[in-house]
């Protein structure tokens, strides 16, 4: 039988069917979200998605303040669970009730920054989203330790179809940006519930101890702090463009994230959500840890690196084929995107690994070297480029992020760096000759914007596909073991049955591990 603290030894198959189930409905929802902002192109102004943007500047960061912390350590704990989890649901709400109060009070100063009478109004209107977030942080993350693909599957494709529904809608009746607070609400309303009807479990609030408080917190401080940094630099490229660029070009900058960040998020969060849990079982046994985290990093790799440097020469036409001609600024800026895309997936899959390692110090450490590099980028390319620079100085944030992250894994994981980049080498130069054959291919010959939107569509997913073999062909010369590794896997995430005894102790270690679990 497995002692409390291990981890199942079928845990692999566990992840791979994890990572896949988890994917497959994030993969679902972005689809959802991404048709929805199709249409909302088409409906809605760049000024109108800048004000909306410059508005809901707080909603993410008081979500991460009200719970993020919380929801790591509920994650990570392993004993007194019913204990901890009343314990949460009060903290988390009692802080969401005072951050949406301070929203609301910093309203009138968010509009005079970006010089709005509307995004005042729009921030005002937000404020209540930031207390309703706060309140589904508990049942995520019991949904999550439990290695349930509920919210994933369900909860947020039904919350994405919620906001279109309601942001289409309200928009086509000519309500412009206050169309898209309806949707938010809408969105944010139907997750709540779903999240608590889902869980099937409620709080015994007699449980609830400041001195477990003061346990989460102990733990949840540094993922908070980490998590803080990460989403305060996310917010500085908003600030900086909408104070000092314009709303309209904020609204490019939304649709540029929104082509880089939709197969990012695919990626990572389905990643993410599943290994972090995945790690914490196993911070215990050292081999294990560092065999686990090399071969997240390789697979994450192996997908991230092609997406991103794609973009440098499809990322153009694809916004202004798939956005309508207006919306070109923000093609500009997707290919100044590319590279944040694979670097910020290394960054994240090593802070997941810090976190479930016991180790979330570090991940602070690297998101405020991020930030910082970020920020001086910044500063110094917006007076000369505007949109671009801070575009530009996104993706430096993502690569000094991702460049600590591996000179840190030696001291924080045991994995020496030249082992971290050498599971990266192959899927970086398989990705940079592929791009190094499609730019101009597309700049000298197919030139796909320009060609109309049915036929420039078509000849875009040629490109894609001529892209995908190349780097599919370079990969196997560079790395010939990898095919063979990914059947692997992919047996193990079948293979449900085929070790019954790691199956019994798997679930003997449930019983045992999770024995105070809130069901």
């Amino acid at each position: 039988m497995n002692a409390p603290d291990q981890a199942p030894s079928n845990l692999t198959g566990r992840v791979v069917r994890g990572v896949s189930l988890a994917g497959s409905g994030f993969i679902l929802a972005r689809t959802i979200s991404l048709t929805t902002y199709i249409v909302l192109a088409r409906l809605v102004t760049p000024t109108e998605l800048g004000q909306f943007t410059a508005g809901s500047i707080l909603v993410g960061i008081g979500l991460l303040l009200a719970g993020s912390g919380m929801q790591a350590a509920l994650i990570q704990r392993r004993d007194r669970l019913e204990e901890a989890a009343a314990t949460a649901v009060i903290a988390t709400v009692l802080a969401g009730l005072v951050i949406a109060l301070i929203g609301w009070a910093v309203s009138p100063l968010i509009g005079s920054l970006f010089d709005s009478s509307t995004v005042a109004a729009v921030a005002a209107a937000m404020a209540p989203v930031l207390f309703l977030q706060s309140t589904r942080v508990v049942p995520n993350a019991l949904l999550q330790r439990r290695f349930s693909f509920l919210r994933r599957l369900v909860v947020e494709p039904a919350s994405a179809i919620a906001f279109g529904i309601g942001a289409i809608v309200a928009t086509s009746s000519g309500l412009g940006v206050w169309g898209l607070v309806i949707g938010q609400y809408a969105a944010v309303t139907t997750d709540l519930i779903l999240s608590w009807g889902l869980v099937q479990w409620r709080p015994k609030l007699s449980l609830a101890s400041f001195a477990m408080w003061r346990e989460l917190v102990r733990y949840g401080r540094h993922v908070l702090a980490g998590t803080t940094v990460r989403r305060v630099g996310d917010r500085i490229p908003i600030l900086a463009t909408g104070a000092f660029v314009g709303n309209a070009a904020l609204g490019q900058l939304q649709y540029a994230n929104r082509i880089v960040t939709t197969p990012f998020a695919m990626l990572v969060t389905g990643v993410s959500y599943v290994v972090f849990p995945a790690f914490a079982r196993i911070s215990q046994d050292g081999r294990r840890l560092k065999v686990a985290l090399l071969k997240s990093l390789r697979w994450t790799a192996m997908v991230s690196m092609p997406i991103g440097l794609i973009l440098i020469a499809l990322g153009e036409p694809l916004a202004i084929l798939v956005f309508g001609e207006r919306w070109s600024e923000a093609g500009e800026a997707t290919r100044a995107l590319c590279l944040f895309i694979p670097a910020q997936a290394i960054a994240a899959v090593l802070g997941e690994g810090f976190k479930g390692a016991g180790q979330p110090p570090e991940r602070t450490k690297v998101n405020i070297a991020g930030v910082l590099a970020g920020v001086a980028t910044m500063a110094a390319l917006l007076p000369l480029w505007g949109l671009i620079g801070v575009a530009i100085g996104i993706s430096v944030d993502a690569i000094v992020s991702a460049g600590f992250s591996i000179s840190r894994t030696r001291r924080a994981l045991g994995v020496p760096p030249r082992e971290a980049l050498g599971v990266l080498a192959a899927p970086f130069f398989a990705a940079l000759l592929m791009v190094t054959v499609l730019l101009p291919v597309e700049l000298l010959l197919v030139d796909a914007a320009s060609r109309g939107t049915a036929l420039g569509l078509l000849l875009l997913a040629g490109e894609g596909a001529l892209g995908a073999a190349i780097y599919a062909a370079a990969l196997r010369v560079l790395a010939p073991g990898l095919g063979r590794e990914f059947r692997g896997l992919i047996r193990k995430g079948r293979d449900r049955d085929g070790n019954k005894k790691a199956s019994g102790d798997e679930e003997k270690l449930e019983a045992e591990s999770e024995r105070a679990e809130p069901i």
